[in-house]
């Protein structure tokens, strides 16, 4: 049995041995193609150390009860900790040095991996600029443990692979001296065009394209259609370019960024006939890694797009005709609840609220026609989030009174004498598996009930916060019309919600793990939680951690949708915050925001004393008004729990469905309608061939649906920017100089170090603990009554939000300044792309 094997003698029939990764180097070698020189530890060497160290044995247990994290925690242990087979460090360090023991890059190479229908890209690890034996040996632990990281684990799980069915080989290539690298897809994923190919290329390697770290540039190519696999000519060689190569040609380009060193034309031109000769040589369209050094293209790997479904989609509804209150909601830009497209089943969630919303709307005086709502709450696929046309009814004028009478009320003590403990009541935790069919569908029905009624008497309830209206009108009389909005917004800062609760929570849950000790810390710090369990002193804190977790742990991360995970049920945005969170000695203080409050009441009721009773009169309605923005965010904050209890009888119902042979895949429940689960657990369900052609189709329709979807959110209210202005609103007042850090998702949360400013497409309650870090805040989306809002004046940090296109024309690490009084972000000089390349001035 050979341990390692040169790239140079493999091909693609070497998948069993060398992986997807090296059997396809292996293939693009013997087409003559340029690839760095190296070699592979095979599947086999690994299986081999893996049964000397009773890999199977000791996780067979976690693997059957689906224990991802403790499986994860085990492995890790074993690779990091295990002796290796003297044959096999001998047989890895012979082969380096055969190489010229330079640095090099060591990937992971799965024999499940870089297939046609499941990629399984960044699921394992990749280590650049490795240098020396030792480095590289531990280069290789780390590749094999992570085959059983929860992130590989779960995607296997859903997927229906064998968890030690799969095996793992170690591609080791010398690193190449890229003067610019990225990646090539011979089809345009993105826009399904198969007329089109797509490719995004940057200054230095090409890690951080592939990554999404790094934006580059990007081109599309023009080239003949790829009509699918063909067999070669009489005069065309296996792998040489197929017809059409003579019709390429770049269609256009977007240059992220002036000035930047872009490589030739052809260069380009010629990686894209590249492209076609492994698209001709596979039979398929492919996902092709690169580097440019020296005016040469090094090819450092080739796989099929998995994301091109041939499926059919769904017929979808055309864009609903807006009336004028419909668009001004929808270009209001507050989409931070709803960053993405809703799934199918995720209308089982709004079931629950949608009809509470209607509730409100026809409390405040409007009415909703009855088909119209039931036509809103029962649509699957929704192209964007705006409420059914409301016309305005003679009751609107009793709306004063139902103003001040709110004013009056105390809404707080309602909530936890009454709304909060019948929430509590519905969902009150039970053994689900315990509950037959019938059983756990009324659970179900009980808590969507109970939400829809709790959520109605909630937006009654917050009608004070009309208060604001009216409480422009003595503020402008006493500061002036132009400074109307900030001052407003002054007032209502300082606030101290369950939110800041939260964070203060979390911030104390990172500085134990600073005090537990440099072991517990450096595990968070190399991001591997699951190294914790290797010690008492990490045990003792993944204890705190599910202690905070069984608090905080409904708490959203993605938006209110049953298909969203939670921080328990997906912990890893949780693990980022508090990696984050390590190096701030002090903790998030309201102080800074209650000095405005405090600043901004003096200065308004100082000038309003000309008037007898007036000053007393707006204190009293402003301390009513701050109330029920605290009342908003506590009652908000305890509402997800009935999602949560939701979404643990989904995965229960999935469960059942997958165990009766009824559905592929637990994940797969999300693209069922509420009716198909119901009707699928009760009674007959369709073959399971007509299952995975329904669930094709309707995975095809939400990539389009969501395309939409992001294009409406995201793309609203582009006009407000000009230059090297972007314009948004004033949530936070202030002003601040420094550098941008983007995060576009919740797994990106520990790139924000202190003192950077973040920029994001949206934020919600869970994102609110960076504002800890953050020296100030831009968002794409958002208002001035939005969660970030309301977070960034109790912490008095800047924050312009709702500045359309704050992500695309931002770059990572620019200097920009924000001033969250005027609503204005100013791009100032671009920032060094590369991590530590370069420091900004800071103001």
């Amino acid at each position: 049995m050979m341990l390692v094997h040169r790239l140079s003698q493999l091909s693609r029939a070497d998948l069993a041995r060398a992986g997807g990764k090296g059997a396809n180097l292996g293939e693009l070698i013997q087409l003559g193609l340029a690839v760095p020189p190296g070699f592979v530890v095979s599947a086999d060497a690994y299986a081999e150390q893996a049964r000397a160290w009773g890999l199977a044995e000791r996780l067979s247990a976690h693997l059957a009860a689906s224990r991802w994290e403790a499986a994860a925690s085990e492995a890790a242990e074993l690779f990091e900790r295990g002796a290796m087979l003297p044959g096999m460090e001998s047989a890895v360090r012979d082969a380096y040095r055969e190489l010229g023991a330079p640095p090099v890059a060591v990937r992971s190479s799965a024999t499940a991996e870089d297939l046609a229908d499941a990629s399984f890209a960044g699921q394992h690890e990749t280590y650049l600029d490795v240098a020396g034996e030792d480095g590289l040996l531990l280069a290789l632990r780390r590749c094999w443990a992570s085959l059983w990281s929860p992130r590989a684990l779960g995607y296997r799980a859903a997927r229906g692979i064998d968890h030690l069915g799969v095996h793992i080989a170690v591609v080791v290539q010398r690193m190449v001296p890229a003067e610019f690298a990225g990646v090539l897809f011979t089809v345009d994923p993105v826009a399904q065009r198969a007329d089109r190919m797509l490719l995004e290329v940057a200054p230095g390697l090409g890690e951080a394209v592939v990554s999404g770290h790094t934006t580059g540039d990007v081109y599309r190519l023009r080239r003949a259609p790829f009509a699918g696999a063909a067999a070669p000519g009489p005069d065309q060689p296996n792998g040489a370019a197929g017809p059409g190569t003579n019709d390429l040609a770049i269609d256009d380009r977007d240059r992220r960024e002036a000035g930047r060193p872009a490589p030739s034309d052809a260069l380009v031109l010629d990686l894209g006939r590249i492209g076609l000769r492994l698209e001709a040589h596979f039979g398929c369209p492919q996902d092709v890694e690169f580097a440019f050094a020296g005016g040469s293209i090094h090819l450092l790997q080739s796989r099929p797009i998995t994301t091109l479904g041939t499926a059919e989609i769904d017929p979808l509804p055309p864009p609903p005709r807006l009336n004028r209150m419909q668009r001004r909601m929808l270009e209001a830009n507050d989409n931070d609840r709803f960053p993405v497209a809703p799934r199918p089943l995720d209308q089982w969630g709004f079931r629950a609220t949608l009809p509470a919303l209607v509730r409100m709307v026809r409390f405040l005086g409007l009415d909703v026609d009855e088909a119209e709502e039931r036509a809103w709450v029962d649509q699957v696929w929704r192209p964007m989030f705006v409420p059914p046309r409301a016309r305005p009814t003679l009751r609107l004028l009793r709306l004063p009174q139902k103003v001040a009478a709110s004013l009056r009320d105390d809404p707080m003590a309602w909530w936890e004498g009454d709304g909060f403990k019948r929430l509590q009541e519905a969902c009150a935790p039970v053994d689900l598996r315990a509950l037959d069919d019938a059983a756990l569908l009324r659970r179900a029905d009980r808590i969507t009930e109970t939400t829809t009624a709790v959520l109605g008497e909630r937006f009654e309830r917050s009608a004070s916060q009309l208060a604001a209206i009216a409480l422009r009108v003595p503020i402008a009389l006493a500061v002036g019309p132009k400074r109307t909005a900030t001052v407003m917004r002054d007032l209502v800062s300082g606030l101290r919600t369950r939110t800041s609760d939260v964070n203060l929570a979390l911030f104390h849950l990172a500085r134990r793990a600073v005090s537990a000790g440099p072991e517990v810390a450096g595990a968070i710090r190399a991001g591997r939680p699951e190294a914790l369990r290797g010690s008492e002193a990490g045990r003792a804190y993944l204890a705190e951690v599910d202690a905070f977790l069984d608090e905080h742990g409904h708490r959203e991360s993605t938006g209110l949708y049953l298909s969203a995970p939670t921080w328990r049920q997906d912990p890893a945005p949780l693990w980022g915050l508090l990696r984050g969170l390590l190096d701030v000695a002090e903790p998030p203080s309201e102080e800074a925001g209650l000095a405005r409050y405090r600043a901004a009441l003096e200065e308004v009721t100082r000038a309003l004393r000309l008037v007898p009773g007036l000053p007393d009169a707006f204190r009293r309605t402003l301390e009513r008004l701050r109330s029920a923005i605290v009342f908003r965010e506590r009652t908000h904050y305890d509402l997800v729990r009935s999602f949560s209890a939701l979404q643990a009888i989904v995965a229960e119902i999935a469960r059942r469905l997958c165990e009766r042979g009824r559905l592929p895949r637990p994940d797969d429940v999300f693209y069922l309608t509420e009716a198909e689960l119901r009707g699928w657990l009760e009674g007959p369900a369709p073959p399971l061939d007509e299952v995975e052609r329904l669930l094709r189709r309707r995975r095809a329709t939400y990539g389009v649906v969501n395309a939409r979807w992001q294009k409406v959110s995201f793309g609203a209210g582009a006009g407000g920017a000009s230059g090297d202005e972007l314009r948004g609103i004033g949530a936070s007042s202030g002003v601040v100089r420094g550098k941008a850090r983007i995060v576009r998702d919740e797994r990106e949360f520990e790139r924000l170090k202190a003192g950077e400013i973040l920029v994001c497409r949206y934020t919600n309650p869970a994102w609110t603990p960076l504002f800890t870090l953050a020296a100030g805040v831009v968002t794409n989306v958002g208002g001035a009554v939005s969660h970030a809002a309301i977070v960034a004046r109790e912490y008095g940090i800047p924050a312009v939000l709702g500045a359309a296109g704050a992500t695309e024309r931002i770059t990572d690490g620019q200097e920009i300044l924000v001033d969250g009084t005027e609503g204005r972000v100013v791009l100032l000089r671009r920032g060094d792309l590369q991590d530590g390349a370069g420091e900004l001035a800071r103001a």
